[in-house]
C-alpha cells in the first residue's frame, strides 16, 4: 500500500503506544481507522483525541485472545467501515519469569494475545480483504525477540518467533494477491509493553506480572526509540514492499551471531 485516502484500517492494541501512533499517522493520510483495545476508558479517550485532530476514528473494546469476541467485532467492523484494507495485528503482552517458575496462566495469556490474537485477526478479516479489488496490507507486530531469544522471556520469545514464522507463511500464500504482508520486529520502543501485566486476566497475578517487568521498563526508558520513528519506518516498509521491519541498527550483530550459530551447527551434518 502506498496511498491511504479512502482506505480503512483495523488496529489492535490501538488505544496507546504503537497502535495509537499508527492510527494517528494513517488517519492524517486519509485512512478511516477502527481502534480495538481491551482498555475501554483509554480507548474512548484515544478515539476522542483522534477525532479532535480531524481523523475519522472509531473504537471497539476487544480482548484479542477471545475468538468469539473477535469474530463479533470483525463482523461489526466490516458493517461499520464497509471494508478493511489495512490489518495491524499489534496487541501484545509480556512477562519476565524463568522456565520452571512461570505460571501456566501466564503462558496461556501470552500465547492467546501475542499469537492467537494475530491468527484470529487474519482468519476473520482476510476473506473480505481478498474479495476487494483494492490494495490491502497485513502487518503483524513481532519483535526483535522473534529473531534473537533472551533468557527469562520464554513465553514472549516463543510467541514472537511464531509470529515471524506465521508471517513468512502468509507472505508466501499471498504473494500473488492484492494483499501485502510485513512483520514488525522492533527492539526497545517507548511504549507501555513493560506495564502489560495491568491487563492480566488473573487479577491476582496482575501486580506481580507488572512489577516483574520493572527492569525492562527502565531499559525502555533509557534506550527506547520514540514510537513515531518506528511508525515512519513501518509505513515506508508498506510502500517499499519490505517484509522484515527492523528498527535498531545496533542490534544487527545479535541477529548475525544467531545465524552464525545456526550455520555452524548445520555444518556439523556429515
Amino acid at each position: 500500500m502506498k496511498a491511504f485516502s479512502n482506505t480503512t484500517g483495523f488496529i489492535t492494541g490501538g488505544a496507546s503506544g504503537i497502535g495509537l501512533a499508527m492510527a494517528r499517522e494513517l488517519g492524517r493520510r486519509g485512512m478511516q481507522v477502527m481502534l480495538a483495545d481491551i482498555e475501554a476508558r483509554v480507548l474512548d479517550s484515544s478515539v476522542e483525541t483522534l477525532r479532535s485532530e480531524g481523523i475519522e476514528a472509531h473504537g471497539t473494546v476487544l480482548d484479542v485472545g477471545d475468538p468469539d469476541a473477535y469474530a463479533r467485532v470483525a463482523e461489526e467492523t466490516l458493517t461499520t467501515l464497509g471494508k478493511v484494507n489495512f490489518l495491524f495485528n499489534n496487541a501484545g503482552v509480556g512477562t519476565l519469569s524463568p522456565a520452571g517458575q512461570t505460571p501456566i496462566r501466564d503462558w496461556q495469556w501470552v500465547v492467546n494475545v501475542n499469537l492467537l490474537g494475530v491468527a484470529y485477526g487474519v482468519e476473520y478479516f482476510l476473506p473480505s480483504m481478498q474479495a476487494l479489488d483494492e490494495p490491502c496490507h497485513v502487518m503483524n507486530t513481532a519483535s526483535l525477540a522473534g529473531h534473537v531469544a533472551n533468557a527469562g522471556f520464554g513465553p514472549y520469545n516463543a510467541t514472537k518467533f511464531a509470529v515471524v514464522g506465521y508471517s513468512e507463511s502468509l507472505r508466501q500464500e499471498l504473494a500473488q494477491s492484492n494483499i501485502g504482508v510485513s512483520v514488525l520486529c522492533p527492539a526497545w520502543i517507548k511504549t507501555r509493553i513493560a506495564e502489560s501485566g495491568r491487563n492480566h486476566p488473573d487479577a491476582r497475578r496482575a501486580a506481580d506480572a507488572q512489577s516483574g517487568m520493572n527492569p525492562i521498563a527502565e531499559l525502555i526508558e533509557a534506550e527506547g526509540l520514540p514510537v513515531d520513528t518506528l511508525i515512519q519506518r513501518a509505513i515506508d516498509a508498506m510502500a517499499e514492499g519490505t517484509f522484515y521491519v527492523f528498527t535498531h541498527p545496533d542490534f544487527r550483530p545479535m541477529v548475525e551471531e544467531r545465524l552464525e550459530r545456526v550455520r555452524a551447527d548445520y555444518n556439523k551434518l556429515p
